[in-house]
């Protein structure tokens, strides 16, 4: 088991701490393995078995737990003979009933409990938590591997150049490096039911969705248009177009159970001379390539959208805040901002004619500020910057 020390590192020092960790993830990124770290690392350190609790509501093992007295009922019995604080850990936690009131209670005794939980949906997850521990919780995103991550996971079984076709093709899925060989045979149909499952439990069980041919097809639709924008009203023309019925809030509706289920991210638009994030016209990314690759296929000529796709996910877990940017009538792919300073990104496939430098570099140009401004290519880069524009190469990027 490979630990994933970005996040270990970001998570270690609130562990013993009097707030609730809330580790949120689509399904299958590796939440699960995350925990096992953690547990782990507290035996090395000496914290006895009985002062470790740990429910996974994938399991059939916790079937019986189906609200929060029966999870406060267990916790209990877990830790009767305990000496000391309480490591509790609940995966996929949203799958309990007002789960929310079992955590605040231990949160109220942040002497006796350390608590820590996982949950797949972020809408539901983020407004318990603001509701009943406001000032208690502190957020982690777990994110498909990195390029990085990726590398570590296969070791030195191929090519640097083999390695990073395949994570453009295959995405960051922890339990595709179980499969071999890594080929669309084997890899494919695996992704196809994670997505599959994501789809039945965090969408369509808990929005109780019946159109499931519609949702599908949204999907799919939504998957085909990362990095263009997206309206529900183009949206819902289209899915009209394929003779789906279908109005204009259903299809709000449904992007924002998508969304919900962490299987996309809306990128609102931001005007940077205005300051303001405008309210139409989002863009949507997938969580994961690979996850989009086994509903439409991987295609060479949509690489584009693959690009940006990378370089979204990576600033996410960078830590980013990431929208799209618009300055007048041009746009700019990403205005990813930390710590109140904004970092201006164009991606581009090429930088093989002077046209196609004037144009990529033309929206960073116009922005009349001294923040850090960098396009990012397919290509290996040959020049460092062009006109105070840091040029870096996707691979190295990543």
């Amino acid at each position: 088991m490979i630990a994933r020390k970005h996040y270990l590192q970001k998570i270690e020092p609130y562990v013993g701490q009097p707030v609730v960790k809330a580790i949120t993830g689509v399904r299958r990124v590796g939440k699960s393995c995350f925990i096992r770290q953690l547990l782990d690392r507290l035996r090395g350190q000496g914290v006895p078995e009985r002062n470790l609790v740990y429910v996974d509501m994938e399991s059939l093992s916790f079937g019986t737990i189906k609200n929060y007295q029966d999870l406060d009922g267990h916790v209990a019995a877990r830790i009767k003979k305990a000496r000391g604080k309480a490591y509790v850990f609940i995966d996929e936690i949203q799958d309990i009933q007002e789960w929310e009131k079992a955590v605040a209670s231990w949160s109220g005794e942040g002497q006796r409990y350390d608590v820590t939980i996982t949950g797949s949906n972020s809408t539901l997850f983020a407004g318990a938590l603001a509701t009943k521990l406001t000032g208690r919780y502190i957020e982690f995103p777990v994110y498909p591997l990195s390029f990085a991550e990726f590398c570590e996971f296969r070791g030195s079984k191929t090519t640097p150049s083999a390695l990073f076709n395949a994570y453009l093709r295959f995405g960051g899925m922890p339990g595709i490096h179980m499969l071999e060989p890594m080929t669309d045979e084997t890899v494919m149909p695996y992704l196809d039911a994670i997505y599959n499952t994501i789809l039945l439990k965090d969408v369509v069980d808990r929005h109780q969705i019946r159109n499931t041919a519609l949702l599908a097809n949204l999907g799919r639709y939504a998957f085909d248009n990362i990095g263009n924008l997206l309206s529900a009203n183009r949206i819902s023309a289209y899915l009209k177009s394929q003779r789906l019925a279908v109005n204009v809030q259903s299809v709000v509706n449904y992007l924002a159970a998508l969304t919900e289920a962490q299987l996309f991210f809306r990128v609102p638009r931001y005007d940077i001379k205005g300051k303001r994030h405008l309210e139409i016209n989002d863009k949507y990314y997938a969580a994961d390539l690979g996850l989009r690759h086994s509903q439409i296929g991987f295609r060479a000529d949509d690489m584009a959208g693959v690009m940006e796709n990378l370089v979204y996910l990576e600033l996410r877990r960078r830590g980013y805040r990431v929208s799209v940017g618009q300055w007048g009538n041009k746009e700019i792919d990403f205005v990813a901002e930390k710590n109140g300073e904004p970092h201006y990104l164009q991606v581009t496939l090429h930088l093989d004619a002077p046209s196609t430098i004037e144009r990529e570099t033309a929206p960073l140009l116009a922005i009349n500020d001294n923040h850090p401004k960098t396009l990012v290519v397919l290509d290996q880069v040959h020049g460092d910057s062009i006109n105070g524009i840091k040029v870096v190469s996707l691979s190295d990027f990543l």
